[in-house]
């Protein structure tokens, strides 16, 4: 969990970092999950695993998400500007409604101010001002690498996203080597993917839904899937791009 500081901290750090770019949100709305059960065998178990303990409403405390230098997130947010951060803190805080809003300090006014998309980023505090209770905690952590036998549902299941992705990386677009990335890893088992399929899409899951369909699987190549099973890389919906390929004859016969 990333560190937390008082009101009066923060101005304070708001008003001597000159290179930095803080986003942070109310720790009183930060909860977290209950202790796990060691196998979740049933959707009421599921659940139960995902019900958040409630949070500590009176502190007055700030949870800091992001902090470093401005540069890296220019880098990062490239032609977005402020509609950058506000998808990253949506995706770490409000992943499914993206109803919350970012806000920033104004050192000037003393006061917060709302972000809009097209403002540039700048050496300031930012603020995900969330109504709702979230928590920060990985449902299943990486503790190791999990390893696929050759055969079993595991293997039929890296060869389907493979044939799906026709042998390409979804980033890179390289041939080889590329490994199926889960999108769920398999620990979380089948309960658990109801529950997120039931988060994210609109209809209910189909009864069979299994942790081994291929809609659990991503193809990336095996640098980017080192990255993506630590939770250190993440992918995000820009823009939906259609490419239309027009064939002119004329132009091919040069007249």
């Amino acid at each position: 969990m990333s560190a937390t500081m008082t009101m009066a901290n923060l101005l304070q750090a708001s008003s001597t970092s000159k290179t930095h770019l803080e986003l942070c949100i109310l720790t009183s709305h930060i909860s977290s999950y209950p202790q796990p059960p060691a196998n979740i065998t049933s959707d009421t178990l599921a659940h139960s695993t995902v019900t958040l303990d409630p949070p500590n409403p009176t502190s007055s405390d700030f949870t800091y998400l992001l902090s470093g230098p401005l540069d890296n997130f220019l880098l990062y947010s490239g032609q977005e500007q402020s509609q950058w951060l506000i998808d990253i803190a949506h995706d770490i805080c409000d992943p499914a409604l993206k109803c919350s809003s970012l806000k920033v300090w104004d050192l000037a006014g003393q006061m917060w101010r709302n972000v809009k998309p097209t403002d540039p980023l700048t050496t300031s505090t930012y603020l995900y001002d969330i109504q709702t209770m979230i928590s920060l905690t990985n449902i299943s952590e990486c503790a190791g690498r999990s390893k696929t036998s050759s055969g079993g549902n595991a293997s039929a299941m890296a060869y389907n996203v493979k044939q799906r992705d026709e042998q390409q990386c979804w980033i890179s677009r390289i041939i080889e080597p590329n490994e199926n990335g889960h999108l769920c890893p398999k620990r979380m088992g089948d309960h658990l993917l109801h529950i997120v399929y039931s988060t994210f899409v609109s209809t209910p899951p189909p009864p069979t839904l299994s942790i081994y369909d291929e809609i659990c699987g991503i193809t990336l190549s095996a640098t980017l899937n080192h990255w993506f099973s630590k939770y250190e890389l993440g992918l995000r919906l820009v823009a939906l791009v259609q490419v239309y390929i027009f064939l002119s004859l004329q132009l091919i016969n040069g007249s």
